[in-house]
């Protein structure tokens, strides 16, 4: 098993596709794009969320409190089989700084610890620090109740400084949802979270937004503004989604 720590302040940005097509070429000149961006097109990401049974993580996290916390699994392609490798992962956030710690799992070994509530076996002799967040995930399980709850899967398009690596851009879009099938197969109906044509930038750095870039997004009237995906299709659950937001099929 193989770990990750993530620590670093999100913006997140509502974009037409006008203002999506202009910022892309205007980042060539500063930023590259990541490894899963194959000839500068977007990838599939897969999520699932994890929550209590009546809601608890997503009915915390929609208050606005000071700390937060949720737990996902996270595939970058369609699972075939339980040896297959997931990402899960804790994300929390406290203050407006976001912390990230991932494991990367066969996803039979998801399966297990969300069944049994025990660690997986074959991971006994893992290093210590691999051990403990493996723990610190059973922790959640177990004190929040947690199972599947709400799949979530999107196209992205990330990039990264040309010469500030952990300055990281992301762009998602047909961003689609569903509360059933909660598997990694390839299924992809479900329905949108976002009206067409919108699309969510998020800028992710350590610190503070470079003066380029925020000279930029000031010039072009891009501002910050607050959005969840989860939140979102959390939001339309209870209230109903709007008419526009019909149930669709992405491409796999």
């Amino acid at each position: 098993m193989a770990i990750a720590v993530f620590k670093r302040y999100e913006k997140k940005y509502m974009l037409t596709f006008e203002q999506y097509e202009k910022i892309r070429a205007f980042l060539s000149d500063y930023m590259n794009y990541d490894a899963y961006c194959l000839n500068n097109k977007s990838y599939k990401l897969y999520n699932i969320y994890f929550d209590s049974p009546d809601n608890c993580l997503i009915r915390t996290s929609v208050d606005g409190p000071i700390y937060k916390e949720k737990l996902r699994a996270r595939s970058y392609y369609a699972l075939r089989a339980p040896q297959d490798k997931v990402f899960f992962e804790i994300k929390q956030k406290y203050k407006g700084i976001v912390t990230k710690r991932r494991a990367v799992m066969k996803y039979g070994e998801v399966l297990h610890m969300v069944e049994t509530r025990t660690l997986p076996e074959s991971n006994k002799t893992a290093e210590y620090i691999d051990r403990q967040v493996e723990k610190e995930i059973l922790r959640m399980l177990i004190a929040y109740d947690l199972r599947p709850m709400v799949y979530i899967a999107y196209d992205r398009v990330a990039m990264f400084g040309k010469d500030d690596k952990e300055l990281r851009i992301t762009f998602d879009k047909e961003i689609f949802t569903r509360r059933e099938n909660l598997t990694f197969d390839g299924d992809t109906s479900g329905y949108d979270v976002l009206p067409p044509g919108i699309i969510l930038m998020e800028i992710k750095i350590p610190n503070t937004v470079p003066l380029w870039l925020a000279r930029y997004l000031s010039e072009n009237g891009i501002f910050n503004s607050k959005f969840s995906k989860y939140g979102k299709e959390y939001e339309y659950y209870v209230t109903g989604k709007p008419e526009y937001l019909a149930e669709v099929s992405h491409n796999a």
